[in-house]
């Protein structure tokens, strides 16, 4: 994946039960797709928490939703555990990390990979890396433009 592209649609169960479709945002609000490692981990207990913080001043233009391979369950818990004020998407086939290039050596884990999705369906901008600092950074500069 790199900026231009467009992004892949899927559909996959959220933290509510819902089913959720990439493609029902299309053309209503930019999407901000983080992909995480571990629900309950240090680098990822910060990394939701800071995009939560921001949540308030980037959800009337931005539609945040997190993924990774964990469980219904566990993502509920942690949802709930940390008020999370956004959809948390479980992919345990790891299928839609690797359309979007998310997956861990081995497979065995998601990258912590964040994208921004156009309206346009295509991809805006790319942010990788295993800290989550840089991925609470971007969030941040889109609350404060």
């Amino acid at each position: 994946m790199k900026i231009g592209d467009i992004a892949p649609d899927f559909e996959l169960e959220s933290n509510t039960g819902e089913k959720v479709k990439l493609s029902s945002y299309f053309g209503k609000k930019k999407i901000i797709l983080f992909f995480y490692v571990k629900d309950n981990t240090p680098g990822c207990t910060a990394e939701v928490n800071g995009i939560k913080d921001y949540h308030p001043k980037i959800s009337d233009k931005y539609e945040v939703i997190g993924i990774n391979q964990d469980s219904i369950e566990s993502h509920t818990n942690f949802c709930q555990k940390y008020d999370l004020p956004f959809k948390i998407l479980s992919d345990t086939s790891k299928r839609v990390a690797a359309l979007y290039q998310a997956r861990g050596i081995l497979g065995t884990y998601t990258k912590r990979t964040t994208y921004l999705i156009g309206l346009d369906r295509r991809i805006e901008k790319i942010v990788k890396g295993m800290g989550a600092s840089n991925h609470i950074e971007f969030v941040q500069s889109l609350a404060d433009s």
